[in-house]
């Protein structure tokens, strides 16, 4: 009778647990090759199925290696379907609980584009600033920078921007140039 007992504890326990590390990264890793290749991209629900695959294995496996990755892999799906609420979650997240991963500086620039997808121009804004302000010497800051004052603004208005600084500049060379 113990031994029945312990058989069925034993078994009780395995199916409790659910999948393996191993067959987790390989239902992930599935998932992606039939969600990735379709050039046209997921629609809503397939982004959720993969995020929640990514989620429930960053929930199981808070330390692994792969979880930051997965972490920032399901906030960019969410920020390529709109689900700008989760993306920044999840981008939060990546920042806040994996401080020393090497792409915690795109989470934060990411974070901003999600806000700006949005039409969430202040938050935009706000995101791309700490972006900066944090990784002043990232590769992508010195764009960043540029980008700030025309997160909301039409192709009219960039357009015009633009060029006024093209004149504003002009004016400014014209008046430094030494004629004899």
């Amino acid at each position: 009778m113990k031994r029945i007992l312990l058989l069925f504890a034993a078994t009780a326990l395995l199916v409790a647990c659910g999948p393996s590390r191993e067959e987790r990264v390989e239902q992930i890793e599935d998932f992606e090759d039939s969600v990735f290749e379709n050039a046209i991209g997921a629609d809503p629900a397939t982004a959720d199925q993969l995020t929640d695959l990514y989620v429930a294995f960053a929930d199981k496996y808070p330390t692994d290696s792969l979880t930051p990755q997965y972490l920032m892999k399901a906030a960019e799906i969410q920020s390529n379907v709109i689900h700008t609420d989760r993306a920044i979650q999840l981008f939060d997240r990546v920042i806040n609980d994996y401080s020393y991963f090497s792409e915690v500086p795109m989470c934060y620039f990411l974070k901003g584009n999600a806000y700006d997808l949005n039409c969430q121009y202040d938050e935009a804004k706000a995101a791309y600033q700490e972006f900066v302000d944090k990784f002043p010497n990232h590769f992508m800051a010195a764009d960043t920078r540029k980008l700030i004052p025309l997160v909301g603004m039409s192709p009219e208005e960039i357009f015009e921007y633009n060029l006024a600084r093209a004149n504003d500049s002009l004016l400014a060379n014209s008046q430094t140039v030494d004629v004899q």
